[in-house]
């Protein structure tokens, strides 16, 4: 009986920076993790769903990262690498050397593809590589639509799309196992402050039924690993490294997948090691200084002070208890709700915000329904227009 071991990645996110902090060295020991990993595993395909990069304009540094990651593993002569393109993605940016790749058995999909090109046979299993469907791929929008009519259009729409590609992949799978891949959001998953919503309103939120007829699902997209629905094998490998403080603590972990013969075998999970330890500790102002001194060192820290009164030189003195041991990033002033100033009780940062609250908000205060459906469609329009620009 043949067998086959596959590595289920997502969610890299090469570029990322945290409180303007640089994560390329983390992201460094991540992927000689990984490569050891695909050796001492036996790999035979690694796929990767997803948000390669954290801009469509990566730096430098992170894409000399991407080609020596994709070199070495071109090295090891018997693993079979699959990348899709997630909403951070630049299509274009990924598919530009896919050619050449493909001769190294690296097949690359930066954007949708017919589910004919997009089934790829790798011997003992058919994966279907589905990447981020943009909104522009699934719809047209229409002048005095409602948000209604636009979800029920995207969800219809994807669901006819991974309908589609099961179908493809199961005409040439010959009942050997079939694997999808795909970067959205799915209904009843656990997200965390550093995903970006994938569609205006988060359209394209849709239930895990529609991976129905799939041996695995690769899902990239929420930077948590979990199962989806409870479902052993629909799965969001999660990001390798935590990209907000909300991940401080969760366990990062890649996915291995045995095939023997025509079933999965087994489906298991590879803690990743931490190699930046992030942590948010929460102190009363009496016990501060005790708190600190349980923090690890060499982490970096989002500090919460519980205070019955506003301090002007809180930040300092956090800064000056945490001195050389670990590095603080955030330092956040809990209050009574009397004490706050006027500007927080307002409500989150502008750079928190995505921008359809911004557009929300904006409504509000001129007076307009929020659920007025030609500005939501304009709105809608103009996004989509953002993101080809970004994207192209």
């Amino acid at each position: 009986m043949t067998r086959m071991i596959l590595l289920h990645t997502a969610d890299w996110h090469l570029g990322a920076r945290l409180v303007e902090r640089d994560r390329l060295p983390e992201h460094a020991s991540f992927l000689d993790w990984l490569i050891d990993v695909v050796k001492s595993e036996k790999v035979d395909a690694l796929l990767l769903s997803g948000d390669v990069f954290d801009a469509a304009n990566p730096p430098q540094e992170a894409v000399a990262l991407y080609y020596d990651f994709i070199r070495r593993v071109a090295d090891l002569k018997s693993v079979r690498m699959i990348i899709t393109g997630g909403n951070h993605d630049s299509a274009s940016h990924l598919n530009a050397p896919r050619d050449l790749l493909q001769r190294f058995h690296v097949h690359v999909f930066g954007q949708a593809v017919s589910p004919e090109d997009a089934s790829v046979n790798l011997g003992d299993v058919v994966v279907g590589a589905v990447p981020f469907l943009r909104e522009r791929d699934l719809r047209h929008a229409v002048a005095g639509e409602s948000m209604g009519d636009a979800q029920t259009q995207v969800k219809t729409a994807i669901q006819r799309h991974y309908s589609e590609q099961l179908t493809a992949c199961q005409s040439i799978a010959n009942g050997r196992p079939i694997i999808a891949m795909g970067h959205l959001t799915v209904l009843g998953s656990s997200h965390s402050d550093s995903e970006r919503d994938i569609h205006v309103g988060n359209l394209g939120a849709i239930g895990a039924e529609i991976f129905s007829g799939f041996d695995y699902t690769a899902l990239g997209h929420l930077h948590r690993a979990q199962k989806v629905a409870g479902l052993d094998a629909v799965r969001y490998s999660g990001s390798p490294i935590p990209l907000s403080f909300s991940e401080a603590g969760d366990e990062k972990s890649v996915v291995i997948i045995r095939v023997a013969g025509k079933r999965i075998e087994e489906i298991r999970t590879l803690p990743i090691p931490t190699s930046r330890l992030l942590v948010r500790p929460t102190a009363d102002r009496a016990d501060l200084e005790e708190v600190l001194a349980k923090v690890p060192a060499g982490s970096w820290a989002e500090i919460t002070v519980k205070m019955e009164l506003p301090e002007a030189e809180l930040e300092r003195q956090v800064r000056t208890l945490a001195a050389d041991r670990f590095e603080v990033l955030k330092v956040l002033a809990e209050l009574p709700a009397s004490q706050q100033p006027a500007w927080q009780n307002s409500g989150p940062a502008l750079n928190e915000l995505q921008p359809r609250d911004v557009f929300h908000e904006k409504l509000k205060e001129a007076g307009i329904d929020q659920e007025d459906a030609e500005l939501n469609t304009v709105f809608q329009e103009l996004i989509a227009l953002h993101e080809a620009l970004q994207t192209a």
